[in-house]
C-alpha cells in the first residue's frame, strides 16, 4: 500500500465525443503502473423508428446469499472492500465504502468489472494465477443504486496459458454495459505468473 498519483490528459475534445487518458503512479515510482483511456459521449435524444428502450424487472440483490472468498495469497485484496451476493447466473457487488470520495459512478463499476474473468472460472479450486493485463468497460448509462451485477462468461485455454473473460454489467434495473479482458494464466506462487 502506498500513495497514488494520477495525471489526466485530453487526447481528443470534440462536440459529442471526448477522450481522456488518466495515468497512475504508485508511491515514488517514476514508471507508470497503469493508464486508463476514457471515452465520454454526450447524450443526444433521437427518434429511432421501431426501437424502444430496454425495460426490466427490478432486482433485489439482498435476497441472494452472501459470498465471501479469501485471497489465495492470504493477504487483503480488493474483494474484501465489497459485499458480494451470489445469484444463479450473476454475482452482485456493493462497495462497503467509496474507493475515492466523489469519484463518480464509473469508480463503482470498475472494481466489480475487474472480477468478470474469475467469478465462474472454468476450473474450480485450482491454484492458478489469472491476472488480466487489460480491461475494457462500456456503459450505456451510469448505474442506478449501489449494487453492480455481473453475468459472466469465461473461456480459458490452459495449454496456451491464455484465456478471456467478459460479462454483462447490471444494476438493479437491468443491463447497463459490458466488460471484457484477456487473461494470462500461470502457476500461483509468491511471485508473479
Amino acid at each position: 500500500m502506498s500513495p497514488l498519483r494520477t495525471w489526466i490528459t485530453t487526447v481528443r475534445e470534440g462536440g459529442r465525443v471526448t477522450i481522456l487518458d488518466n495515468t497512475l503512479w504508485a508511491g515514488g515510482d517514476t514508471q507508470a503502473c497503469a493508464t486508463v483511456r476514457v471515452l465520454l459521449m454526450q447524450d443526444r435524444a433521437i427518434e429511432v423508428p421501431g426501437c424502444a428502450s430496454a425495460t426490466s424487472d427490478m432486482v433485489d440483490p439482498t435476497i441472494y446469499p452472501v459470498r465471501h472468498r479469501a485471497a489465495p495469497h492470504g493477504r487483503p485484496w480488493f474483494l474484501d472492500a465489497m459485499e458480494t451476493r451470489l445469484a444463479e447466473r450473476a454475482v452482485w457487488y456493493r462497495l462497503k465504502q467509496p474507493v475515492i470520495e466523489g469519484a463518480g459512478p464509473l469508480a463503482r463499476v470498475l472494481g466489480p468489472a475487474d472480477w468478470a474473468h474469475g467469478i465462474f472460472r472454468p476450473v474450480q479450486d485450482l491454484m492458478v494465477a489469472d491476472p488480466n493485463p487489460n480491461l475494457s468497460v462500456h456503459l450505456v448509462r451510469p448505474p442506478r443504486g449501489d449494487w453492480i451485477g455481473l453475468r459472466p462468461r469465461t473461456h480459458w485455454e490452459p495449454h496456451r496459458g491464455i484465456g478471456m473473460g467478459s460479462a454483462a454489467i447490471l444494476d438493479v434495473e437491468g443491463d447497463i454495459g459490458t466488460v471484457s479482458m484477456m487473461v494470462a494464466l500461470g502457476p500461483l506462487s509468491a511471485g508473479r505468473p
